[in-house]
């Protein structure tokens, strides 16, 4: 399986049978199309297969900035189209709290990623009983400081990852410390394959339709606005 990611910076890794056979990632926040490209080619090479080897895609849905999150979805909609394989779209923010909730002893976390705009996309996810990752609130996108109060629990509790958490400490730190706040939460994309795995194995449906969350920065000219 082939995974991609835009939702900040650019992701990619392949999995084979559950496992991470390569990954590696651009931290770039606009540089999307020169990057991923490179970055699956380098990936292929690293795990010795090629295209012809893949068997799915999946690829990160946002909620993102339009331009960077349309890179990698154009990219992985091509190539699944061209090479007749299935792709599944996973959340990045599903990504990012899957990923924490495994590495801490926690069962509910908030997740936080920059939106620009002075705002934060954000998600709240809870670990059930089956150790499985839901999302209990959102996506949405919102103002730091409207999230930290109608999540006050986890922002008092420390549990609350995501760049949003570095960028507006006033608001989102709580009980997180310094170095904590400075380490980026980004999305891991064999994280984000794995999950798009365990889905579809349940038999879950997983579209690729975009979370903008609201209108592109960008309009073609003359676009009626709806005003």
């Amino acid at each position: 399986m082939l995974c991609l990611d835009t939702s900040d910076g650019a992701a990619v890794a392949v999995l084979h049978n559950g496992q991470t056979l390569a990954a590696a990632r651009s931290d770039d926040p606009r540089r999307h199309v020169e990057y991923l490209a490179p970055l699956i080619v380098g990936c292929l090479d690293t795990a010795g297969i090629t295209a012809s080897d893949l068997t799915a895609i999946a690829v990160g849905t946002g909620p993102a900035p339009f331009t960077g999150l349309r890179v990698g979805l154009v990219t992985a909609r091509t190539f699944a189209q061209a090479r007749g394989l299935p792709i599944h779209g996973v959340s990045s923010l599903d990504a990012i709290a899957a990923d924490a909730l495994a590495e801490q002893d926690i069962e509910e976390v908030l997740v936080v990623t920059d939106a620009r705009r002075r705002e934060v996309y954000w998600g709240r996810y809870r670990r059930d009983e089956a150790n499985v990752v839901r999302a209990v609130a959102g996506p949405g996108v919102d103002t730091a400081a409207q999230v930290a109060t109608d999540h006050a629990d986890l922002v008092e509790a420390g549990q609350v990852i995501g760049r949003g958490l570095a960028l507006y400490p006033a608001d989102l730190a709580g009980g997180v410390s310094e170095e904590e706040r400075a380490a980026d939460a980004v999305v891991d994309a064999s994280r984000l394959g794995h999950l798009a795995l365990v889905r579809a194995q349940a038999g879950v449906t997983q579209p690729t339709e975009a979370l903008y969350l609201r209108r592109p920065d960008v309009h073609v000219p003359g676009q009626a606005t709806g005003r």
